[in-house]
């Protein structure tokens, strides 16, 4: 067998292996494939405060620094989830069985008052169907997130091994650091300034997306709290905790919280709190925060325009669920870092002249020849 004949079968042979490895790899990481992703975004998100430990007191001592942001990270989301479904998941279950024991005991008026039932019969609507409708689903509704709790409490073994994974993974990549990013760069056969441009996409991204996100969710809750309890809703703090984590959608996620309220503020003549609250949050909630405070925490470090943004974040969420917030953008990140290395490196004509598009407008214009 000549030389050329055996340098042939033995890379044709060393690629079968490899794709039969990383086949096999694949379907050993899939079913823990969330505590893996959750780990790297901790360990992306809470790298440059390793870094300041590391320079100050500890030193030398990567492994209690990588602990202690882990345990307070997990701490944190360990009290959250606990605030949401205790805390909150109670009381609205409460507040809906009560709606629908009103619609019982006090019939097609019972559950939103003789304003509302006025108001319906202006518009050819038969309250008593409304209502009905209403009941039964308010009823359903709290049924389902009795279940749902009682499914959680009963899931507890798995998200236990959920948070222990996590913070197993989030631990050894915080361990190894930059020695390990730097492992993967030159694994990859790719040069190595391109890999570097697109592990440093997707650490802009994922830390922008998660600053952004996280301190927005934050502001709308609070402002949302501050609102509700102006006009005197009840239960402000469950309706704001609501409009907090439906914040994850930009735009219109706390409408779905806020809005509804405001039309049953004035619908039962309460026409001056509903206004208030509409224009509550249509400006302070969602204005401020979606068109202020969003961009200039996020700015233009994950190189997107608004569209693509969008597309990123929605598409995301329903192609992998809550995750998605953070996964989307990161995927389209990455695809848009491969194009851009394509224009300049790869394409046959050289680099295009026209200015990016898919940029945010103002550093596509900076960038333009």
């Amino acid at each position: 067998m000549s030389k050329l004949q055996r340098d042939s079968l033995q890379n044709s042979t060393f690629l079968v292996m490899f794709a039969l490895g990383a086949y096999l790899f694949w379907r050993t990481l899939e079913p823990i494939w969330i505590p893996v992703f959750l780990g790297l975004t901790i360990a992306v998100a809470v790298f440059p405060l390793q870094e300041r430990m590391l320079k100050g007191r500890l030193g030398r001592q990567p492994g209690i620094a990588a602990a202690l942001l882990t345990a307070l990270v997990l701490a944190i989301g360990i009290g959250i989830l606990f605030f949401l479904v205790v805390v909150v998941g109670s009381r609205l279950v409460d507040f809906l069985r009560e709606a629908a024991d009103r619609y019982q005991q006090k019939g097609a008026t019972g559950l939103l008052g003789d304003d509302l039932s006025q108001l319906l019969s202006r518009f050819g609507l038969d309250p008593a169907t409304v209502q009905k409708r209403i009941g039964e689903l308010t009823a359903d509704v709290a049924g389902a997130m009795g279940k749902t709790a009682t499914t959680l409490l009963a899931a507890t073994f798995s998200l236990i091994f959920i948070f222990i994974f996590t913070a197993l993974t989030s631990y050894y990549l915080l361990v190894e650091g930059k020695e390990g990013t730097k492992w993967f760069v030159e694994v990859v056969p790719l040069p190595d300034g391109q890999m570097w441009e697109l592990v440093q996409n997707v650490r802009d991204v994922t830390r922008a997306m998660l600053v952004g996100t996280g301190i927005t969710a934050l502001y709308q809750g609070v402002t949302a709290f501050v609102g509700y309890s102006i006009f005197r809703v009840e239960s402000p703090l469950v309706w704001a905790s609501l409009t907090g984590i439906a914040s994850i959608l930009p735009g219109i996620g706390t409408a779905l919280v806020w809005v509804p309220i405001a039309i049953f503020l004035m619908a039962t003549h309460h026409l001056a709190a509903g206004i208030g609250l509409f224009a509550w949050g249509a400006v302070v909630v969602v204005f401020v925060a979606d068109y202020i405070l969003r961009p200039k925490l996020v700015g233009t470090r994950i190189r997107m325009n608004d569209l693509l943004v969008f597309i990123a974040i929605f598409g995301g969420v329903e192609a992998f669920g809550i995750l998605g917030v953070v996964m989307g953008p990161i995927a389209v990140a990455v695809f848009l870092a491969i194009v851009r290395i394509y224009q300049r490196d790869y394409r046959p004509g050289g680099p295009p002249r026209a200015p990016d598009v898919t940029e945010p407008e103002e550093t596509a214009l900076q960038n333009a020849p």
